[in-house]
């Protein structure tokens, strides 16, 4: 759960859904043309929007070029070359290989990416940044490091020495030639930590996965649809909690026409959740009463608490939040260190029926605390898959050198105590899903029609 929206994370999703894996023709190596070196910033037209990712080009010892991506971690390049015009590259991704090939033509290129029978244009342009030097990437490293010591929000590091990990990993940022080489080791020095939420690159989210409609209804459109499944059962699609009136009017919209349905299913599978403003709206229509829907505390709110631990607070005495704006929940959560949210009761005609939620492993940070909070309340059956285990408030941190280190600053549990962090949601009824048969949400009919 961070501020950058979930329009973000959807493109990441719709992104890493289309590498399904793929074998192109391998790359040639070939001696690296001077003019090509450098930064680029390459902008991918995918399914959902666009990612785009500052690319790295060096030249190895041996004149061959080389990239890396410096962006979220979506595709590692792994090989590349630029002969007569044309620029080849060719990344792995978690479920396979992705090439891109097209024309530079000056510091422009225009170019393809393919994956398996899927494609999509890619246009890049060299971006004026000068390489950086050693003494600079050593000061991104420790900048990197120390922000961590002092923000992260457990101060035991989940039983890290944090010391020991910067003593390891220093020599590596000494020794990196570039800066492809440098983000490599930040990110190992990071998963010491077994974190969600945690990472660094070279642009910030909202840059990286820039809107194309806005945050508009239209836009919405796309993320919140419903439909009814038969004459008294409704069906909720929200692929990604969103920040905003255009999504809050569009979940109000479903309801005024669900609102009627003897039972409802929300299907969140694949939501990887998000900022709060709409998840607090579902609340809304799902809760006739205010109701506390969990708790946050930061590393500084354990200090002012007299605590060691989130588990040694006592939510009931916490400052409550109640509001729909991330800007807000993070300002009070900053203030008071910690913070009880609650919802519930907001509109003049809440949902009654019978609903259930689907889920599956997909579903993360957000989306597992509404699940979570949900099943302690009764008030929705879980079908489907365990959720992802990573719900944990973070933010963005510009550190030196141009980086940008997205950090978890504060913990959260569910209101009866649950930890959501490393363990998921398990769902009340497991079921699987085919691409040939949903039997997720065959077993949520069954379950409303009886």
């Amino acid at each position: 759960m961070g501020k950058p929206s979930d329009r973000m994370k959807a493109a990441v999703i719709s992104f890493v859904i289309l590498a399904t894996g793929a074998c192109f023709e391998r790359i040639t190596p070939a001696p690296a043309p001077q003019a090509v070196l450098g930064r680029w910033l390459l902008t991918f037209h995918i399914m959902g929007g666009l990612f785009r990712t500052p690319v790295e080009l060096v030249a190895d010892s041996s004149g061959m070029l080389r990239a890396a991506a410096l962006g979220p971690p979506l595709v590692r390049f792994e090989r590349a070359s630029v002969e007569n015009g044309v620029m080849r590259l060719e990344g792995a991704s978690r479920f396979g290989t992705a090439h891109i090939s097209g024309h530079v033509i000056g510091d422009s290129l225009q170019a393809r990416w393919r994956i398996k029978i899927l494609r999509g244009n890619v246009t890049g342009h060299k971006l004026a940044i000068a390489p950086s030097s050693s003494p600079e990437r050593v000061a991104a490293f420790d900048s990197a490091w120390t922000t961590v010591s002092r923000t992260f929000y457990d101060p035991s590091f989940g039983g890290v020495d944090w010391a020991a990990v910067h003593t390891r990993y220093a020599p590596q940022a000494t020794a990196a030639r570039n800066d492809g080489e440098l983000l490599a080791v930040m990110r190992r020095m990071l998963a010491e930590l077994h974190s969600s939420h945690l990472d660094i690159s070279a642009i910030t989210l909202a840059d990286a996965f820039p809107t194309r409609g806005g945050g508009s209804s239209t836009d919405e459109a796309e993320f919140i649809a419903w439909r009814a499944l038969t004459p008294s059962i409704g069906y909720l699609r929200i692929a990604r909690f969103d920040e905003g009136p255009a999504a809050i009017a569009r979940l109000d919209s479903a309801f005024s026409v669900l609102g009627a349905m003897r039972g409802l299913i929300v299907d969140v599978r694949g939501n990887p959740g998000g900022t709060l403003g709409l998840a607090l709206r579902l609340g809304d229509n799902l809760l006739t009463k205010p109701s506390p829907v969990g708790y946050f505390a930061t590393r500084g709110g354990l200090r002012s608490f007299g605590v060691t631990s989130i588990d040694e607070l006592d939510p009931a005495k916490l400052p409550r939040f109640r509001g729909y704006s991330v800007e807000d929940f993070q300002r009070d959560l900053r203030h008071a260190g910690a913070v009880t949210i609650e919802t519930g009761g907001r509109v003049a005609r809440p949902y009654l029926g019978r609903v259930v939620l689907l889920i599956d492993e997909r579903s993360g940070s957000t989306t597992e605390a509404l699940a979570a909070v949900m099943q302690e309340l009764h008030r929705a059956t879980l079908v489907g898959h365990r959720t992802a285990g990573g719900m944990l408030s973070s933010a963005e941190i510009p550190i030196v050198g141009g980086w940008v280190l997205r950090l978890p600053e504060a913990d959260f549990r569910t209101p009866a105590g649950r930890r959501v962090e490393g363990t998921g949601v398990t769902p009340d009824v497991i079921a699987s899903r085919h691409w040939y048969r949903d039997n997720q949400l065959r077993a949520g009919v069954s379950l409303l029609e009886h």
